[in-house]
């Protein structure tokens, strides 16, 4: 029995070691590609520890440029960094990795970026694509309607207050604001968006509350303030949009826009069978993620642009010199809304706003050097078929796979001295530029409001370096997390706003 027993021992012992070392050493697939760490064929700890440490991303970026396109960073993970891999892996339908499930769902539902699935995502992004569209958001007077509030009637008069009072302001809460009242207005309509540009007190102790929010499990967070902020103001827009027209509230500064993306995904998800699912949830659920997403995104792309230009007054100068053309001016003091009888109209047209090369060239580099989003769009390899990235072939289904937008964007044959923030090279860009330009991802999963925010960006910086200069006052800790989110790690940046 003795006997029995050992040769036993030895048998699991062999067994053990055949599995989990000497076949992900030696005889998987992926063994040939290049490991990050001596222990990335066994063990998946090196790469956890970097996560952990908060020096994920620098370091696999590190990697890279010492073995090439390909790393393994675990027994069942790689990084790719090259085109040809960014359009297999994300315009090949691979679905997401369980990681956007765990930790991006919100109300216990579903929503366009922790759905993990290609099919469901697809169905779910059909229905809201076309209102997020280019064509879309130029020919809606909605979203005209919108930004012409948040802009002239809420943001300058803001800045003009900070400039005449020469006080200095944390100008990453201002722009976090600014986009959420953006794009609430959006999801929710005039009479249902927030104010939080002009509600000063209430929108620091949001985000506060939501910087503890997000850090948070999805288990945690259910239904905890931020979460019921959303679902109020899904249910206002619910009542809002079953009430009379006279039974409705007045909207800000009596106009009246549609809640344009709240009333397309309903009526979207009316004619789908959700069985026993909870609409009310699902659409909430979508809804915070917009919401989110323009804070994170926006808010942060805007607070680094700032900082890069308030380093540049020659820059400032020439970016005005240029908004000067725009037809009507983004000036200061500007037509109060409804002095027209398309108040849209106190805008430039957002065609007009999208031809200034300089403007363009400033949001693109501040896109590619403070991509808000750096860290690693994780992937699964399908299990119908073998995949076969940068020459290695044979990769079986369930590998996680990823690229990054802060590698991406870092690869010096598309951006020559990629470190430094030159705008003027997207004046003539090439066609590696374009193609190495990640910061709204790929494929049929990139960035849904990569077109609204966009214009929202190019609208805000329109308006404030038309009428204003701006000077740092204090960026400690302006560098980025190295997070999948890149926030700055102070969570700050303050500056001085004067007349220009």
């Amino acid at each position: 029995m003795f006997a029995v027993g050992v040769l036993a021992t030895i048998l699991f012992f062999l067994q053990f070691l055949l599995k989990y070392v000497i076949y992900p050493v030696y005889i998987s697939p992926l063994a040939k590609i290049p490991n990050a760490h001596f222990t990335a064929p066994v063990l998946p700890i090196w790469i956890w520890w970097k996560r952990r440490c908060g020096t994920e991303i620098r370091t696999i970026h590190a990697l890279h440029q010492r073995h090439g396109t390909i790393v393994r960073l675990g027994p069942n993970e790689l990084s790719v960094n090259s085109v040809r891999g960014l359009k297999i892996i994300y315009k090949g339908a691979f679905d997401k990795d369980r990681w956007y499930r765990d930790v991006l769902k919100h109300f216990g539902m579903e929503n366009l970026v922790s759905m993990m699935e290609y099919t469901p995502h697809s169905l779910r992004r059909n229905i809201l694509a076309n209102v997020y569209s280019k064509s879309y958001l130029q020919s809606s007077r909605d979203f005209r309607i919108t930004s012409s509030s948040i802009v002239l009637d809420k943001l300058l008069p803001a800045l003009e207050e900070l400039a005449q009072s020469k006080t200095p302001v944390n100008v990453l809460s201002l722009m976090q604001a600014a986009s959420m009242d953006f794009m609430s207005g959006y999801l929710f309509g005039a009479a249902n968006g927030t104010d939080f540009i002009r509600h000063e007190e209430y929108r620091n102790h949001w985000l506060g509350v939501y910087s503890i929010f997000k850090r948070q499990d999805p288990r945690d967070r259910l239904w905890t303030e931020i979460e019921r902020f959303c679902f109020s103001l899904c249910e206002k827009t619910g009542a809002w949009l079953h009430a009379e027209n006279g039974e409705r509230e007045n909207p800000i500064h009596g106009i009246e826009t549609d809640p344009v993306v709240y009333k397309r995904l309903s009526e979207g998800l009316q004619s789908m069978d959700l069985g026993f699912t909870p609409m009310r949830q699902v659409i909430a659920s979508e809804m915070l993620s917009h919401l989110l997403a323009s804070v994170e995104k926006s808010g942060v792309t805007l607070t680094y642009l700032i900082w890069q230009m308030s380093r540049d007054r020659s820059l400032q100068a020439r970016l005005r010199q240029e908004l000067l053309g725009l037809l009507p001016a983004l000036s200061y003091p500007s037509q109060p809304l409804g002095s027209k009888d398309d108040d849209s109209s106190r805008l430039p047209p957002t065609r007009d706003i999208n031809a200034l090369p300089l403007l363009n060239a400033i949001v693109q580099e501040t896109l590619r050097l403070h991509c808000a989003v750096p860290g690693l769009q994780r992937r699964v390899t399908p299990s119908t078929i073998d995949t076969t990235l940068e020459g290695y072939e044979g990769i079986p289904g369930g590998v996680k796979v990823s690229s990054s937008a802060y590698i991406l964007h870092r690869n010096p044959d598309a951006f020559p001295d990629p470190e430094r923030w030159l705008p003027e090279r997207w004046l003539e860009p090439t066609e590696d530029m374009r193609r190495f330009f990640w910061a709204f991802s790929n494929g049929e999963r990139m960035c849904l409001g990569k077109d609204f925010a966009l214009q929202e960006i190019k609208l805000v910086v329109a308006a404030i370096y038309t009428n204003y200069t701006t000077t740092i006052v204090d960026d400690e800790g302006i560098e980025q997390e190295d997070s999948n989110l890149g926030s700055p790690r102070s969570n700050k940046l303050i500056i001085e706003v004067r007349p220009a």
